[in-house]
Order: C-alpha cells, then structure tokens, then sequence
C-alpha cells in the first residue's frame, strides 16, 4: 500500500507531537464519554420504565377513600374512558422485627383474587402468590426482603389494626407501583423500616372490617382519553365515601420521583458534554496554529511543487480528525463503563426488575459526529489563514513581533525584572490565545464549582430541615384524626418531654388557572417543635385567618402575599373557601402550606381533631418509648427524626461521592490538557529566546522560570472566571434539577471556591512538572540553529 507523501507527514506529526494529541484526545473522550454515559442513563431508565409498567400494567390514575361499597365500582367503570377499574384495599401496619428496636411500617396492599390479573402486577422474584383464601400467608418486597434477610417461609410479624398478627413469606416481588418505596414522611427509601406487603384480599378484609368494601381504586385509561376528565368524575363518585382527590401517574409519588431523575440526567447532558467539546475545539485551535505557523516554509514549498490550497487544508483536517477518532474510541470505552457504573448505582435506588444500560447506535453516532464537528471547526479556524498565502509569502518566515517601548512602559513603572517584562509581553502579544488558555483553565475550575457545591448545600439543606424546621424527635401519624385526648396519651408514653399536635386536611388550592393538590398542616399559634420559617430562617406564627404558602407553592401559582387563594379541602364536609396569602415560607420538600390549627379545624366543621403529634423525647428513654409506640393501636405510621437524617445523608453521601468523584476526574483532565498544550506552545515558540538566555549564563531555574511564570499567570487569572462561571452553571443546575417534589438550595461557601482552586491548581503543576523536564533537556546548539 503506497502512502502519499501528505499522509506520511501527518503520521510524523502526530508521533511528534504524541503528547499534545493525547491531551485533545483526553478532553474530547471527556466530552464523549459524558455525552454518551447522560444519554445512555436517560435512555435506559426511560425505556426500561416504558417496558416495566407495560409489561405489569401500570395504572394511569389512583384514588383513597375512607369506605366506599363493591357496588361502586359499576359507576366508576362506566366513566367515559376507564378502560380497567380495580378496587383494593390499601392500608399501614407497624413491623415488629426481632432485634430492631425502632417501630417501622408496612404497605399492607390487597392482591387481586386471580394472581396474576388486575393491574399494578407483581414480578414475582421469588416464591408463589398466596391463595385468594389465605389470611396468613404474605409477598413483601424484594429491598424489605434483602435488608432483613427473610427467604420464603420465614415469619413476619405484623401490627394490623392494632392486632398482631404473624405471617408466612411466601413470595418475594417488585411492583411498578413501588419503584421508589417511600413511607409517609420519609425522604428518602428506607426498606430497613418501610417495606411493601401484599396479602389476599379476604386477609385485609378483616383486619379492617371492609367486607365488601374498598379503601383504594386504580384505573387503566384508554388512548386517548382525558386523564383530568375521569379524575374529575371519579372525584364525584368517591367524595361521599371519603375520597381525597384522586392523581394522576405523574403525581404518584414513585413515578414523580423516577420522573425528577431523568429531569437531573437531561440537564445534565445539557450542561457537561458543550463544556468539554468547547474547551476541545479550542485545543486544536491552539495546537494547530502554532504547527502551521512553525510549518509556513513547508507549506510554501508543498505549494510552489503543485499542491493546492485545498489538499493542504484537508492535510491538516486529516490530522485533527485522527485525534478526534483516538478520543472518540476511548470516550466509547469510558461512556460505556461509567455507564454500567451508573446502572448499577440505580438499580440500588430504584426496584426495577431489570436495568440494562442501552447501547443505542444512535447515542454513539451523534456523540462522535458532534465531536468530530468540533474538533474540525477549531482546525479550520487555524488553517484558512496561512492555506490561503501564495507561496512565495508562506515560504518567507513571518515577521518577528513588533514590540513599542510605549506600549510595555506599564511594565517598569510596576518595577518588573527582565524576565517579569518577557512574560508580560508574550501574553499580550497573542491576547486570544492568552485568554483561550485562560478560559479553558477557567472551565475546568467552573466544572468543579458546579459540583462541589452539592455537599454544602446538602448539608444547609438537613440543617434547615431537620434543625431548625422539624426539630422533633419522632412523628407520629393516627390512621384517622382523633380527639384531643389522643394528644395526652402521647405525652404519658415513656421517654416524652414535649408532646405538640398537628392536623392534617387535603386540599386543592386555586389562584385563577393554576391548582395544586396537597395537605395543608394545621399547627399551634406558635410551634415549637414543627415550625415554619420564612426566607431568612425566621420562625413565622401562624396566622388567624389565612394560609402560608411555600416558595414553592407560590411560585407554582403564581401568587403572591395579600393574594387570595381558592381552598378546597378534600375532606369531610369539602368546603370551599377563600383565604388570604399571609405569609410566604422557605421550604426544600414538597409543596408546603401551613394555618393555625384551630382555624383548620373550624374551616373543615370539626370539633378539636388532630392527625398526629410531634414529639421529643428524653435520649435514655427511647427503648421504652419505641416499644410502646409498638403497641399502640391508633398509630398508623412512626418516623424517627434521626434515623430519617441518617438514612438521607447515608444514600446522598455514596450518589454524590461517586459523581464527584468523576467530575474531578474530568476537571483534571481539562486542566492538564490545557495547560500542558499552553505550555508545549509557548516552549516551542520561546526556544530560541530561553536557549539564548542559557548562553548568556542564566540557570536552568532562571529560564524555567519565564516560561512556568507564563503558566502561573494563566492559572491564578483563570481561578475568578471559573468562579464566577461554576457559579453561574450550578445556579443552571439547580433550576433544572427543582421539581414539586423537592428543591436543593444553592449554597456556595468558599471551601467550595477553594478546593476547586487547589485542585486545578494541582492539575496545572503536575503539568508545569512535565514541561521542566523538557526545558532541562533544552538543546542550545539545536535551538539557536534553528531558523525562525
């Protein structure tokens, strides 16, 4: 095979400069690999939620209600577009688990007679589903399996009703139903005390007294239908059987939860993969107009022999894409192993059955043609200039730099040695290249700033969440309001100090065309342990006539204070009333609306009712209050504040390690690749400058220093500008990362600032390192010979 004489040169070329190649490759793998592992994670769990929930028939709307007759179920499945109706029964109960000490709870969820029919199917892992007859066998899920080490035909021991029952594992199954199994109150899955159990309806039916009864409905919708249509009319039907309001699938609260993941994975993929391709396509711009200006003789020769401009150009384009395809085949390796990586992460938080990372042809095909659009703009940038000389011109060495006295005056007023003013001079002498430097240096500090600041703004995030906001102990919820009697039973259970109420109403709050569904907390005038703050961590007081709403709610309806907002609860008599903004709050989870307790209940018809109580409770006494809360009948669901805290910041600390960890892996890579073709630049540029400063007597050091000056300078001005743009990028991130569910706050603290400094910084000597090798192996007598 014979190779042409321009092939065989760029070949050369890419042996040579082996070292700078690498460091493009590197940032453009980055960039693919990025490209291809939020994709790839985006198209994975997206597909395989499509093929989960059609697979196990997922339901499309969900309903509560109190009691509502079998009869019932005629009317709702005669609504105009239900295609599917399927009526449970859906409670909690309190675990009793040899050996832990804290109560936790379980889904106590009714199967449907015929296993395997109905919808919100079981996958079965293990095991059989027991028969529609049994009332003493059960099928728990399979995380509550795994933390607890149950197998098939082990016991559980389950408080249902206030009663206590022992049940056989005959089965273990995930449900698409509980992708993301979250108790009430919880923040996060927690299968070592909230776990999924489903038992044959007749079981259920007497537990709670609901022969011929149900507590739950799910409907399959028909294409096309109106989702908000059949809510309403089901809304309807089961307003006069305790109906709360029925939701669609985008407000059940794993789907919800599911959904805000691929929310983060797209902006993700908006954010990262640009960076890297920019900061790329400016690396071959540098490196490419330095070779060709260095290569300007050459050029002028090729051309003066009969090669055209345009076989030129396509030379050196031959050249970048060659480094483009070295980056793109490593970023294919990298993507698809961080993205394993990634599935795995997420089969630990989400229960699919399956999770396969997709390999989708076109992910990689657009990443590489992304790429290698990128990598060719920054050639052709360098190229089209010097291509288009005649060859006489190109043959003739440019002319040397003009620098004016005038113009470096500034340098001695400041009282520069020499060798401060040389440094001075050639940075600004090329300001583009200065500043392409700079900025990509710039990139790779704002890459970590970007990042980095999630620890802190976690951090802030429990501390006004659980310290300063909910700052009980434990959080108890009745299955039912109950009179305030319940509220002195709780404060003589062993170990409570201060025992506060609450009472909880769903609602529907309006303002003009917006609405939301969420409960709304009645609370004391002045709580103590629940409290409310406003924007500056305030404690707020509740108000005697009207509501405060959430940041969050607020923005969601569009509704400010003094505003007046449509109250529809969704309880008991269902009034609808209109209410006054009072206040606005400061909240991270969910939609948040608060008014004084009394007044709730007023509103609502009620006497003095309350739906739970928040409690703190003496430290040396918590062994005999969890074995009373164990025992007490009323109490449907129990969270403790402490271990929800630890649970949070466990599962939070190991997702956001991991992608710190790659996020300083890819800064490191940006700086290093940056710095090292800046510094490669600038050595070959000032080779004969610093080996007549060797001859003339100056040490190795002496002339080390001028160029490594060069590289500090670009360093320390980029810190600022990385800054101010790592700022600007996670401020991006956190608005596309916020959701009704929960809201990070963004909270920059100067650790932040400083540990992506120092990283970048060491990044850049680890490369100022590998140029003093090459400036101690400087070759005098090579370098002054050679013709400029």
């Amino acid at each position: 095979m014979v190779i042409s004489p321009l092939r065989r040169k760029m070949l050369r070329d890419l042996v040579r400069l082996w070292a700078q190649v690498l460091a493009i490759a590197l940032v453009l793998a980055a960039g693919v690999a990025t490209m291809i592992l939020g994709n790839g994670a985006f198209s994975s769990l997206s597909e395989t939620r499509t093929r989960y929930y059609e697979a196990n028939r997922f339901a499309d709307v969900f309903a509560n209600v109190t009691r509502a007759p079998q009869a019932l179920m005629g009317e709702i499945e005669a609504i105009d577009g239900v295609l599917v109706a399927e009526a449970r029964i859906v409670k909690l109960g309190l675990l009793d688990m040899p050996g832990m000490v804290e109560p936790g709870s379980v889904m106590l969820v009714s199967l449907p007679k015929v296993a395997g029919a109905g919808l919100n199917r079981l996958h079965l892992r293990q095991g059989r589903i027991p028969g529609p007859q049994s009332t003493s066998e059960v099928v728990v899920s399979e995380g509550f399996a795994e933390v607890h080490r149950l197998r098939v035909g082990d016991p559980l021991t389950i408080l249902v009703n206030g009663q206590r029952r022992t049940l056989i594992i005959t089965g273990i199954a995930l449900s698409p139903e509980f992708i993301y199994a979250l108790g009430p109150g919880q923040m996060m899955p927690d299968p070592l005390r909230f776990g999924i159990a489903w038992l044959p309806r007749a079981s259920l039916e007497a537990a709670f007294d609901l022969k011929g009864a149900f507590s739950n409905v799910v409907l399959k919708l028909a294409p096309g239908a109106s989702e908000d249509r059949v809510i309403e009319a089901l809304d309807r039907l089961t307003a006069r059987y305790g109906g709360v309001g029925a939701t669609g699938r985008a407000d059940q609260v794993s789907h919800a939860f599911l959904d805000a993941e691929l929310k983060q994975l797209s902006a993700m993929v908006k954010v990262l993969p640009p960076i890297f391709l920019l900061v790329a396509a400016m690396l071959v711009n540098m490196t490419l107009s330095r070779l060709v200006t260095l290569e300007r003789e050459q050029i002028g020769l090729l051309k003066a022999i009969g090669y055209s401009s345009r076989a030129i150009g396509v030379h050196y384009v031959e050249f970048v894409v060659v480094i483009a395809a070295l980056g793109i085949a490593v970023g294919f390796v990298a993507g698809a192993w961080l993205g394993a990586g990634l599935a795995q992460l997420y089969a630990q938080v989400f229960s699919f059955p399956f999770l396969v990372f997709t390999r989708d042809p076109q992910i990689y095909g657009l990443a590489a043609i992304v790429t290698a659009i990128s990598a060719v703009a920054g050639a052709l940038y360098a190229v089209r200039s010097v291509v288009a000389l005649p060859p006489a011109v190109a043959m003739a060495p440019p002319a040397p730099p003009a620098y004016r006295n005038r113009a470096w005056s500034l340098w001695h007023l400041l009282a520069l040695r020499q060798t401060g003013v040389m440094i001075a001079r050639h940075l600004f002498r090329w300001p583009f290249r200065t500043f392409s430097s700079t900025f990509g240096v710039a990139m790779s500090v704002a890459l970590l700033v970007a990042s980095l600041w999630s620890f802190g703004s976690i951090n802030h995030m429990i501390d006004v969440t659980f310290f300063r906001s909910e700052r009980h102990d434990a959080l108890v919820v009745f299955g039912a309001p109950e009179p305030y009697r319940a509220l002195y039973a709780a404060r003589h259970m062993p170990g409570v100090l201060v025992a506060e109420p609450f009472r909880s109403a769903t609602a529907r709050i309006s303002h003009l065309n917006r609405s939301k569904r969420l409960s709304i907390m009645g609370k004391p005038e002045n709580p103590h342990l629940s409290r409310v703050l406003d924007p500056s961590l305030r404690p707020m007081a509740m108000p005697e006539v009207g509501l405060i709403i959430s940041e969050a709610l607020a923005n969601a309806l569009d509704v400010r204070r003094g505003e007046r907002v449509t109250v529809e609860v969704l309880e008991g008599a269902r009034p609808i009333i209109s209410l006054p903004v009072s206040g606005i709050s400061l909240g991270y989870v969910g939609l948040g609306a608060a008014m004084e307790m009394t007044a709730l209940n007023r509103i609502m018809g009620e006497d003095a009712l309350i739906s739970g109580v928040n409690l703190q409770i003496d430290e040396a006494a918590r062994g005999a209050f969890y074995a009373a809360a164990k025992t007490t009948p009323k109490t449907e669901f129990l969270t403790v504040t402490a271990l929800t805290i630890a649970r949070f910041k466990e599962t939070l600390a190991e997702n956001i390690t991991v992608m710190i960890t790659v996020y300083v892996i890819l800064a490191a890579i940006i700086a290093i690749g940056v710095v090292y073709n800046f510094a490669r630049i600038s050595l070959s540029e000032q080779g004969r400058e610093l080996a007549s400063l060797r001859v003339l007597g100056f040490t190795r050091a002496e002339v080390a220093r001028v160029l490594l000056g060069e590289l500090a300078i670009v360093v320390l001005l980029a810190q600022p500008l990385g800054w101010v743009i790592g700022y600007g990028i996670g401020a991006a991130m956190v608005a596309a990362f916020s959701s009704d569910l929960y809201r990070v706050p963004f909270v920059v603290g100067y650790d932040v600032y400083a540990t992506a400094s120092l990283v970048v910084c060491a990044a850049a000597l680890v490369s100022a390192l590998a140029v003093w090798g090459r400036i101690n192996n400087l070759d005098m007598i090579e370098v002054l010979k050679t013709r400029e």
